[in-house]
């Protein structure tokens, strides 16, 4: 029996939250990600969304592989171009299922700019819990991140439901024992809630 279900954020119940598109011609650069510049840059952003290295200390790494200068101007570059807007359709599905008496969590891997930004637009009023990867010191695809939420809410792995876009983070999900499914859109998600008996 569900006892929990937790939703990713971005691609899941909020849009427009990808910054690089925007951020890197900014920076001057040609590439769609970060990943497409080094591994190293992908994995120095990474350890920062795991509260492990500051945004200052992020791009310190990235000045240094890329050779170049970012402007530094107190602000958070990451945050510049940081627009999340709520999916509406997903949105009334969380508050049906809170209406049912279901305890909401977000699983979510987040940087610290972006993590008070949607505090600061309330797009995470709708959970009970916000477990945020920059705080948890882990983040998806680790099964870390999955057991350590299962301890924090002292459910079983098969009394908790999770959906992300994203099928590597997913997969751990599954493996963990969760049950866990790809987020593809607001009705997928009420499929797969009804046939779990979580809707009607």
């Amino acid at each position: 029996m569900i006892k929990v279900c937790m939703f990713d954020m971005g691609g899941v119940l909020v849009r427009d939250f990808l910054v690089a598109p925007k951020l890197l011609p900014y920076l001057g650069r040609r590439e769609s990600g970060f990943s497409g510049i080094s591994p190293l840059i992908k994995q120095a952003l990474v350890s920062h969304s795991k509260g492990e290295l500051t945004e200052q200390e992020f791009w310190s790494i990235y000045e240094r592989i890329t050779n170049s200068e970012v402007p530094h101007d107190g602000t958070s570059l990451l945050a510049k171009f940081f627009a999340p807007k709520l999916d509406l359709p997903t949105l009334k599905i969380l508050f049906e299922l809170k209406n049912r008496g279901a305890r909401i969590i977000c699983g979510t891997n987040v940087h610290d700019a972006h993590y008070s930004i949607h505090q600061a637009l309330h797009q995470y009023d709708i959970f009970d819990q916000v477990y945020a990867s920059h705080l948890m010191h882990c983040a998806k695809p680790d099964g870390a991140f999955f057991r350590t939420i299962l301890q924090q809410e002292q459910v079983k792995p098969d009394e908790m439901f999770f959906t992300d876009d994203m099928q590597e983070n997913v997969l751990s999900a599954q493996t963990e024992g969760l049950a866990a499914y790809l987020y593809t859109g607001a009705d997928q998600l009420r499929s797969q809630l009804c046939t779990l008996g979580l809707l009607s």
